[in-house]
């Protein structure tokens, strides 16, 4: 499968990301369930009626952030719970504690092309879990 290498960097992106995103998504979330957030609809007699579950319930479900972040995390968790443990093992190295590549593989005991394959079927999955690949490419 050939990917295109804005693609690619752009799902390592993600995954170097993975604990930001979900730092960031928690919250996101606590922010709007904790906030004051308030909606106001026109009564039938022209006053206010204040819906401050309502609102957060809006902001939750409408929140582009919130659907990106829990979009690409999941495709992440798929990918890593249907690739093996050396995928697992890669990415927690790699993407999660910021090693280089070459003290990667030689903590993992593989080959530098076993390396780099591992690598790319992470991304490929990722990718194809993302919607930004397809298995007929």
């Amino acid at each position: 499968m050939r990917i295109e290498k804005s693609i690619f960097r752009y799902i390592e992106h993600e995954m170097y990301s993975y604990k930001s995103t979900k730092r960031e998504l928690a919250l996101c979330r606590e922010d709007i369930i904790e906030g004051t957030a308030q909606v106001e609809k026109e009564g039938s007699r022209g006053s206010t009626i204040s819906d401050p579950t309502g609102a957060k319930s809006i902001k939750l479900a409408s929140s582009t952030f919130l659907a990106k972040a829990e979009r690409t995390l999941k495709a992440i968790d798929r990918s890593l719970d249907i690739l093996g443990d050396k995928h697992t093992e890669l990415f927690k190295l790699r993407y999660l504690e910021g090693r280089p590549w070459r003290e990667v593989y030689l903590e993992m005991n593989i080959s530098d092309r076993s390396y780099f394959r591992l690598r790319r079927e992470l991304v490929i999955s990722v990718g194809l879990n993302l919607g930004l690949l397809r298995e007929d490419d």
